[in-house]
Formats: C-alpha cells, sequence, structure tokens
C-alpha cells in the first residue's frame, strides 16, 4: 500500500476513558481505560484490520472514528476535519460518507420492517428522492450483493443468515459510503457463507473504492483481506504496519500467540501453540508501562514500569516491545 495515497482517517494520541461507578460515595472517581494512546492512519481505499481479544478496545476505537463516542484525549481526523471539534449539524453531514456493518445481522434488522424499507430507511432519512427513485436504487443495490427483486417485500425472518447480511451490506452501502466499518462481519455466520459475504465486500470496494477498517478475531480472514494490519492489546496497540510483513515475521508475543493459535492446513512440525499464562491487567488500573507484562512469556524486569512505545522495527512494521525488534 503505497504512501502517497490520500489519508481518509488519522488518529493521534487517541484515548476513550468510561467513568466505573463508584464503591462508595466518597471514594475517587475510576475510569476504564478503553483506548489509550493510539495513533493509527487508514489509507483511502484500502482495508485495515483491526485485531485483537474482546474486550480489548477494538469497537470502541471503531466507534469513535464514526463521531459515535467523545474522544477523552487526541483527536480524530476525517479526511482532514477534526470530528470531535465539528457542529452537530457539520457532523450529521459528514455522517453520511461513513457506515457500519454490525456482527449479528439478525439483530441489525428490525424485524417488523421489509425489505424496501429497510435499505430504503438511509435515502429517506437524506431526503430528495422520490419513491420510484428509491426502488430503483433499492433494486439495483439487492442486485449487486446477489438478492433480487422478489426479495423487495419479504421480512427479515424470511431469509438465513448470510441473506440477512447482505440486505445489511446493501443498507451500508445505498448511500455509497467512503469509509465503512466491518466489526466481525461474518463471525455470527455458518462457516460455510463466510467466503461468500468476504467475497462480496471486496467486490464492492473494487466497485465503490470504499476505505474499510475490518474487525475481526479471525486472524485468517485478516491475511487474506487485509492491507495493514494493527493488533491491540487492552486499548494500547503492540503491533502495527504491513500485513504481510507482520504475518510473515510477528515480532511481539502477543502477535506470535495469536498467530499460533490459527489454524493452518500446511503446519509444519516447527509450529506449536503458545499457551499464555497469568493474569489480565485491570483496564482501571493497568501497568505504566507493557500492558502485557503479566502474561508474556519473555517478560523480563522493569517491563511493567518502563513506557513502552511503537517503533519501527522494519519499513511499515512497528512494535511496542523493547526486546523483539
Amino acid at each position: 500500500m503505497g504512501h502517497n495515497k490520500k489519508i481518509m482517517v488519522e488518529t493521534s494520541g487517541l484515548c476513550v476513558n468510561f467513568p466505573v461507578k463508584r464503591e462508595t460515595l466518597f471514594s475517587r472517581r475510576r475510569y476504564l481505560q478503553a483506548v489509550t494512546d493510539v495513533s493509527l492512519t487508514l489509507y483511502r481505499g484500502e482495508t485495515f484490520g483491526l485485531v485483537g481479544e474482546s474486550g480489548c478496545g477494538k469497537s470502541t476505537f471503531a466507534n469513535v472514528t464514526l463521531g459515535l463516542l467523545k474522544p477523552s484525549g487526541g483527536r480524530v481526523l476525517f479526511d482532514g476535519q477534526d470530528l470531535s471539534q465539528m457542529p452537530k449539524e457539520q457532523l450529521g453531514k459528514m455522517r453520511r460518507r461513513m457506515q457500519k456493518i454490525f456482527q449479528d445481522p439478525g439483530s441489525s434488522l428490525n424485524p417488523r420492517f421489509r425489505v424496501f424499507d429497510l435499505i430504503a430507511e438511509p435515502l429517506v432519512i437524506r431526503g430528495g428522492y422520490t419513491r420510484e427513485r428509491q426502488k430503483e436504487l433499492v433494486v439495483e443495490m439487492l442486485k449487486s450483493v446477489g438478492l433480487s427483486e422478489a426479495d423487495l417485500y419479504r421480512y427479515p425472518s424470511d431469509f438465513s443468515g448470510g441473506q440477512k447480511q447482505r440486505i445489511a451490506i446493501a443498507r451500508a452501502l445505498i448511500l455509497q459510503p467512503e469509509y465503512l466499518v466491518c466489526d466481525e462481519p461474518v463471525s455470527a455466520l455458518d462457516v460455510s457463507v463466510h467466503a461468500q459475504i468476504l467475497n462480496l465486500l471486496l467486490d464492492m470496494q473494487k466497485k465503490l473504492g470504499i476505505t474499510y477498517l475490518f474487525i475481526s478475531h479471525n486472524l485468517a480472514v485478516v491475511k487474506k483481506l487485509c492491507d495493514r494490519v494493527a493488533i491491540m492489546y487492552l486499548g494500547k496497540v503492540v503491533e502495527y504496519g504491513d500485513a504481510g510483513k507482520i504475518f510473515a515475521n510477528p515480532l511481539h508475543p502477543y502477535t506470535k500467540a495469536l498467530m499460533s493459535a490459527v489454524l493452518s492446513i500446511d503446519a509444519g512440525p516447527g509450529q506449536r501453540r503458545i499457551i499464555l499464562k497469568g493474569d489480565v491487567s485491570s483496564p482501571i488500573a493497568p501497568p505504566e508501562g507493557c500492558r502485557f507484562c503479566k502474561r508474556c512469556p519473555s517478560a523480563r524486569e522493569g517491563c511493567e514500569t518502563q513506557l513502552c512505545e511503537l517503533s519501527e522495527a522494519e519499513p511499515d512494521h512497528f512494535v511496542a516491545c523493547r526486546f523483539c525488534r
């Protein structure tokens, strides 16, 4: 992915903290640190992967880039403009250029709406389309996601999980967004449908030149789809850069442990599963240094207290570990 490409989304020093309920009336207010000091760049037209365990801050990060959450610190630039400084009206217009596909297609579609109303809803909200034009656009979109005009007046309950996700994708793409967050878009679906949905997303990206932020636990999917990738652990990015380089040469102990868990057909005798021991650090009071140190097989003295910044191990490959460059 060339760096002369235009930047679509850029975060610098992004932090998101959520207040935690006080234990007593007079106890100090504490915060859960969901995202801490994350600086990432997404280029126009690329697929950027965000990987990590549940609760590591992936969806929170995505929601901030969509302007759905305000950052506690740092900033988010969308096409060069700071989302957190925007007046509400301007942010509303900017949001038309972004969309999100949710993990569970069933719960993201209103069961009382027919397919036509579900997909046309963004057009109705934007306004300026006649009923005939809405129908034309919806039919066109349905066909492009592999469904037909015959499905227009059916309800979500008439469809399989894979078909529901196609409807959700059609709804997300009807306004032709430039930036699309795919939050675990295939994890709730049958394995046999995964490839169809992922190929559909790739086809739509080629047609429309969309930038994808692809959130997933599935490293095999990330390897196939993503141009660049960031690995998150407890709200911080521990490795970041070109997907090919990270998969060929994972440097951070956490990345190595994640990769070792991927089932591979051509796993040689040298490939062994890394089992992580130890406790996960608290997101309310994480260590000042490396947040992974309590579970890291190669932790040393000072890891817990000394600040761990991302630094370049090779071109377009950054790692936040003092001992694995």
